[in-house]
């Protein structure tokens, strides 16, 4: 009994954070999906609007050069098109599961309230800047190459906006937490 409770006692810190990752995962992603709060504030939703509002300014300034005019509909306003050719920026598209993970992950780690709010700002602005590129890159792509949009989506774009949430938390908890230097 007493090899469990020095084993418990040496990795108690690495335990809570854990224990805090994996609980406010399932918190922000209850507030993600569970359907009572849809109904009242669907987060995801709302990123994806603001995901598709944002490309499509982007795309408005690209046509111009690209010589083609999008449009924006849907009741949502998250469906991109120009001429025949549609994409809807789902709530699974707006970057809400991504920077939940980052934001529990910034949030479990022992780090100051601080350093913890920096993280949590870099971080959402981070992610979203990359959405933002990945949405109005894949509009493109599905425009111009539309047999090679898929595979994009799925494999490139989503491994991106991970790789990319990665990054930052790793920068952040070594820049501005008391994150061990190796």
């Amino acid at each position: 009994m007493s090899r469990a409770a020095e084993w418990w006692k040496a990795n108690a810190l690495a335990l809570r954070v854990i224990g805090t990752f994996v609980a406010l995962i399932f918190v922000f992603f209850f507030l993600l999906t569970w359907e009572p709060i849809l109904t009242r504030f669907d987060v995801g939703a709302g990123m994806a609007r603001l995901a598709a509002w944002m490309s499509f300014g982007i795309i408005r300034v690209l046509g111009l050069f690209l010589g083609f005019t999008p449009h924006r509909t849907g009741t949502l306003g998250t469906i991109l098109g120009a001429g025949e050719y549609e994409v809807d920026v789902s709530p699974a598209c707006s970057g809400a599961v991504p920077t939940s993970i980052y934001l529990a992950a910034v949030l479990a780690y022992p780090a100051s309230a601080r350093a913890k709010t920096i993280g949590a700002l870099m971080g959402f602005a981070a992610i979203h800047f990359v959405n933002l590129v990945r949405v109005t890159a894949l509009f493109l792509i599905g425009m111009y190459h539309s047999s090679l949009f898929h595979e994009t989506h799925v494999y490139v774009a989503q491994a991106l906006v991970i790789c990319v949430a990665v990054a930052i938390w790793l920068y952040w908890a070594s820049r501005f937490t008391d994150a061990p230097a190796s």
